[in-house]
């Protein structure tokens, strides 16, 4: 009985568990969608704008993300979704908006090499 199924007790503790407070931790394709982003806010010169919008909708970014793998469909007709997946996989994890806000709030101190 090497899968044995948990008690309800131990189910029942992990139901409503949710991540821990503070940015998410971003594998790597995620870094690399979040440093491009950030990259491009930057070289815009749209960093408050784009903090003050993201920040706006910290508590409305699950249902962002459900929006960005409804319009997949979409985006794979003008390009490779497999970034937007990644960003849309993202959005879902609390804590993300802040990891996204602290890569652009870092790149504004020290903008891409092309800027300098």
């Amino acid at each position: 009985m090497a899968d044995a199924k948990p008690s309800w007790r131990e189910a029942l503790r992990h139901a409503f568990a949710v991540e821990p407070p503070g940015p998410a931790t971003l594998n790597d394709a995620e870094a690399a969608v979040v440093a491009r982003i950030a990259d491009e806010v930057v070289r815009r010169g749209m960093t408050t704008p784009a903090l003050l919008a993201l920040e706006s909708f910290r508590p409305l970014n699950a249902i962002g993300a459900n929006a960005m793998h409804a319009l997949t469909p979409f985006v794979s007709v003008v390009r490779d979704p497999s970034s937007f997946t990644t960003l849309a996989a993202l959005l879902e994890r609390r804590g993300s908006v802040e990891a996204i806000c602290l890569a652009i709030e870092a790149r504004q101190g020290n903008p891409p090499q092309s800027e300098r």
